[in-house]
């Protein structure tokens, strides 16, 4: 895998290179526990239509003991400008996954803000709930800020089955991002706890 994301990122960059309906966003984390990647793939058949892939790979240095992946493709239908209804299908820690969920996103000239809710399928169904916010206060003429901040949660009744929270602070030059990260993983009612803090590096394809 450690070979094969580099063959991936520069495929991904032809294809941009040859259609604007294609954006790429990979992000890179060096940190204390791991290394981690993470890339953002939208393609839009249209104004209502698109379709996502989002892939993690968090890699331990010393073993793969508590290495994590997640995979997932969604397909997007858009009601309105804030509204969208997605289906998902997937594979993660411990295997293949569905989801079925509704988001709502704004989006401002220096921020956005997303919100969605729905079902997750894997061996169970849960309740799925995620919100993202990202702020980017201008600086000077060619620096602005970067403040970005996700959280995740998975429940069943009575448990807390998953959850995970990123956070990103640092600095944007145009479509490059960096700075500081923190990532935070939990299972099954806080049982088992990762965390892993250093820098990232983050680009707009």
């Amino acid at each position: 895998m450690k070979i094969r994301l580099p063959l991936i990122m520069i495929a991904l960059m032809t294809l941009k290179a040859n259609g604007q309906k294609l954006s790429y966003t990979p992000d890179l984390l060096l940190g204390n526990r791991s290394y981690a990647y993470m890339h953002n793939v939208n393609y839009h058949f249209n104004s209502y239509l698109r379709i996502n892939n989002l892939i993690l790979f968090d890699t331990e240095y010393a073993n793969d003991k508590e290495n994590i992946f997640f995979i997932r493709n969604t397909l997007s239908y858009s009601v309105s400008k804030k509204i969208s209804l997605n289906a998902a299908v997937g594979v993660k820690n411990p295997g293949k996954f569905f989801g079925l969920f509704a988001q709502y996103r704004t989006i401002g000239s220096d921020y956005s803000l997303s919100y969605s809710m729905g079902t997750t399928y894997q061996c169970t169904f849960t309740l799925e709930q995620s919100i993202a916010f990202e702020y980017t206060p201008n600086i000077t003429e060619r620096l602005d800020g970067y403040f970005h901040v996700l959280a995740i949660v998975n429940l069943e009744p009575g448990n807390y089955q998953r959850g995970l929270q990123q956070v990103r602070l640092g600095l944007k030059q145009q479509r490059l991002n960096y700075g500081l990260a923190l990532n935070l993983d939990q299972w099954n009612n806080n049982e088992k706890q990762l965390y892993n803090t250093g820098i990232f590096i983050k680009h707009n394809f």
